[in-house]
């Protein structure tokens, strides 16, 4: 198992800064995904590591050794690392077993090795086929054998699963994720896919503005994001203003009660920003007591329910995500409610929410 260190990485395009002073821990063993919008620099970063691109500045540490900064820069076929790019890239004219034995040398391209590896990843007989007979998520299986075939310390994936459809992409992704758990191989996965982070990944780190923003286990980064635009960006998010108490945040959802310590606004007062996840509002329709049908005012209450009325339903099999106005304040940004599918919703619907805390908040500065 082999860690991979980036200390104050540096690398421009002309007059263009793509990454700037970039600090990233990749544990042993672990696969922690590089996550960021189309543009960010990942690729670039990928690009890096593997030596096709020589940072400007800082330091790629590899096992302990330095193969890239403070004079070194060691070439890509040198640094034992495995490179899976986003189509597969195939070569057409070789069969698959050709393709995988590509990167060995000639004495062990017809042994046993590339036989299992065909085996490891499922394409078990296919070794004398070509590229264009196997299916999208074969190919991909195909390019994932080649970098494993030299024994790589490191595995870098590059946006891998992006042409496969939603069925084939989850299957090839848990058979990546359970061959790298099982080979205890060090992967750094690509990806803008904000699911795919957070259900594959060890560890997720944001990349923004050049450099990472937050690293942390998936649970970690969603329920504690170090900022708010870090909890817009993972998942969805209901950022709304609020202003703090003791231990408390009053809010268009009533007062609710903050994270404890790990908390950025804990022991703080004055206004804020709060974070309440879709999931974390209750949704009633209306009847229930208290609410507009049952003659109830439409207004906020400081136990955390509040009155409003449905904009848009979305309906997705395992659960909806529902877009609620608040009766009291038609200015407000509508709220986010992620509830079981059941039945749908037709706009305009007057329904009661009740929010769950604690909440995460932000203090203004």
């Amino acid at each position: 198992m082999t860690q991979l260190v980036v200390t104050g990485l540096d690398k421009a395009f002309a007059d263009h800064p793509v990454l700037t002073r970039l600090d990233l821990e990749v544990p042993a063993g672990s696969l922690t995904a590089i996550l960021g919008p189309s543009g960010s620099g990942k690729t670039t970063l990928l690009r890096v590591l593997a030596g096709f691109e020589r940072a400007d500045a800082g330091t790629v540490t590899i096992g302990g050794v330095v193969v890239d900064g403070q004079g070194a820069h060691l070439p890509p076929e040198r640094r034992r690392i495995g490179y899976v790019p986003q189509e597969g890239s195939l070569f057409p004219h070789l069969t698959v077993a050709a393709n995988i034995g590509f990167g060995l040398p000639a004495r062990l391209r017809k042994g046993p090795a590339t036989a299992e590896l065909l085996d490891a990843v499922g394409l078990a007989g296919l070794g004398k086929r070509y590229p264009h007979q196997l299916s999208g998520g074969q190919q991909q299986r195909v390019a994932l054998a080649r970098a494993l075939a030299i024994r790589p310390e490191i595995v870098l994936l590059d946006e891998p699963f992006a042409s496969l459809d939603a069925h084939l992409r989850a299957s090839v992704r848990a058979d990546v994720q359970a061959l790298l758990a099982e080979t205890g191989i060090t992967g750094i996965l690509v990806t803008h896919d904000q699911d795919e982070a957070l259900s594959t990944a060890d560890r997720v780190a944001v990349l923004r503005d050049g450099r990472i923003a937050q690293c942390a286990a998936p649970q970690e980064l969603y329920d504690r994001p170090a900022d708010a635009d870090i909890a817009r960006f993972i998942g969805d998010a209901n950022l709304v203003e609020g202003v703090l108490g003791t231990g408390t945040v009053d809010t268009v959802l009533g007062r609710l009660p903050i994270e404890p310590a790990s908390c950025p606004a804990a022991g703080v007062s004055g206004p804020a920003t709060v974070l309440i996840r879709p999931e974390q509002i209750e949704l009633h329709t209306n009847g229930v007591s208290g609410g507009p049908a049952a003659g109830g005012r439409p207004d906020a209450h400081a136990d955390g329910e509040f009155f409003g009325r449905v904009v848009s339903y979305g309906y997705h099999g395992h659960d909806a995500v529902i877009h609620v106005q608040p009766e009291h304040d038609s200015s407000a940004p509508a709220i986010i409610v992620r509830t079981l599918g059941g039945r749908q919703l037709p706009p305009g619907s007057a329904v009661t929410l009740r929010a769950r805390g604690p909440v995460l908040a932000w203090p203004h500065a």
